[in-house]
């Protein structure tokens, strides 16, 4: 049963439509981290085959915590040269990796792990540079595939996360041992066959395994030198993301760097450095309702309650609207009789606004000719208001525009001030996030429900009720072009 299971998950995992075109951008990605040779129009190159990394990269240059380098950034060539390459060939590879486990269902907990990952990343690249003898890249490679199993398990078998969770609680696991108790799957092994389909090569596959070195750092071979420092890496962010307090978590691993043999003083150096590199990378990849937990624990004085994501497990289920539960059965005896498309659409709209009290929802359509968006319809307290003003050009680089061309659900967070990337009618009212749901028919980009509201009514089941409510749309309208 557990091979079986294992089988299930591969098959999720390579039949995810987008896998082969992130297979190539993870393949080519590394193929460039590896190169010594590649260039910056090599990488520039790769980055702009895909909108939605280079969106993130720009974004990622033009964040608080670069913004000192040059003033604003509107190409990947200037940001690679502001970044620098090894920055920027890192960051491509890393977003290209959490573009692949990112997802609306249990987002708080992917976004958390994955951070935590990206965390043991710099924090290897950092005590690397500062210990020397090792490739700084190739340390930060090495620490952050450490992760990438347990990250696949918990975005292609989502309704597993509270049991392995509960074993790690209940029994004092560890997460591996936890993730293999509960789903059959040793993650090293997973992520070895993962990254066996993309191809990528064996300098790329072989950390991931779960022998383990020991001993002091500085009278290992290069090899085990890596692999130990790898695990204090992981062992680091593991301390941060399940640390009682923020006392424990500094004297906990500080205990780790002395069973290395490396001194306080580089230890800590290196932690304060990868904690203000996160500071970049955290507008891109935490959109969540509230910040990740993993996140607050990093800055976590001694005053500072510890948080989890793991929380709301064992809560009790949370209240759904029942009016878009409603529109959903009303929906589905409209498929069944003859209806308007016009009128089931305006319903759906009704009820996404009232059933979660929305400042605005509108259904934009996409106009192939001019490579827009144009709102059809909508409503809330401030669609007259903006409605002339709505229309979205899908040549300019806004949020709205580059999260349409991907596809898939996504959400903008309200920014903290104003950018070039969100459009002058966005956010005008209460509202903190804004949700997208682009709506396919045959695969082809049709149009895109855009919603903003407040974080708190966008809960789990409530997602549910609206993506299955964009799913009746995009079937409304391909049995209408039928009859």
């Amino acid at each position: 049963m557990k091979e079986s299971f294992r089988s299930t998950l591969i098959k999720r995992i390579v039949q995810n439509p987008d896998f082969p075109a992130f297979a190539r951008t993870v393949q080519e990605a590394y193929r460039i981290t590896d190169d010594e040779l590649a260039s910056a129009n090599d990488l520039s190159a790769l980055i702009l085959r895909d909108p939605a990394l280079t969106h993130r990269i720009l974004r990622l240059a033009n964040a608080a915590h670069f913004r000192h380098l040059g003033g604003q950034i509107n190409t990947v060539t200037r940001a690679v040269t502001v970044l620098g390459f090894e920055e920027v060939r890192l960051a491509a590879l890393a977003l290209s990796l959490f573009e692949q486990i990112e997802s609306r269902e249990h987002s708080r907990v992917l976004q958390s792990r994955f951070l935590q990952a990206l965390y043991q990343a710099f924090l290897a690249q950092d005590l690397a540079r500062e210990l020397g003898g090792l490739s700084a890249e190739e340390m930060f490679l090495c620490a952050l595939f450490q992760d990438f199993g347990a990250l696949l398990v918990y975005r292609h078998a989502p309704e597993h996360i509270a049991e392995i969770e509960r074993a790690r609680r209940e029994e004092g696991m560890d997460e591996d041992t936890a993730i293999q108790k509960v789903v059959g799957v040793l993650p090293a092994a997973l992520a070895r066959d993962v990254c066996r389909q993309w191809g990528l090569p064996e300098s790329a596959r072989r950390f991931l395994t779960t022998a383990r070195a020991s001993g002091k750092i500085t009278r290992l071979t290069p090899e085990a030198r890596a692999l130990r420092m790898a695990q204090l890496a992981r062992e680091s962010g593991e301390v941060i993301a399940r640390g009682e307090s923020a006392e424990a978590i500094r004297r906990d691993t500080l205990e780790l760097a002395r069973r290395c043999d490396i001194g306080p003083q580089v230890f800590e150096q290196a932690s304060a450095s990868a904690r203000e590199h996160m500071l970049g990378y955290e507008e891109l990849l935490s959109h969540s309702d509230g910040r990740p937990a993993f996140l607050q624990r990093l800055e976590a004085d001694e005053d500072t309650p510890m948080p989890a994501d793991f929380a709301a497990a064992d809560e009790e289920p949370e209240e759904r609207s029942e009016r878009l539960i409603r529109c959903i059965e009303q929906t589905t005896q409209d498929l069944t009789d003859d209806y308007a498309l016009a009128d089931l659409f305006g319903r759906m709209l009704e009820a996404m606004r009232e059933g979660l009290d929305l400042d605005l929802a509108v259904l934009f359509m996409l106009d192939r000719k001019a490579w827009k968006l144009d709102p059809r319809m909508g409503g809330g307290p401030l669609y007259a208001r903006h409605k002339g003003e709505m229309t979205v050009s899908l040549s300019h680089n806004s949020r709205l525009a580059q999260l349409f061309q991907t596809g898939e659900d996504r959400n903008i967070t309200r920014p903290k001030q104003a950018g070039d990337d969100i459009l002058g009618w966005q956010f005008g009212g209460a509202a903190d996030v804004a949700m997208i749901y682009p709506l396919q028919v045959n695969r082809a980009p049709f149009g895109v429900f855009y919603l903003e509201g407040r974080r708190s009514v966008f809960t789990e089941g409530n997602v549910n009720s609206l993506r299955t409510l964009r799913n009746q749309a995009a079937l409304a309208i391909k049995s209408r072009s039928r009859r």
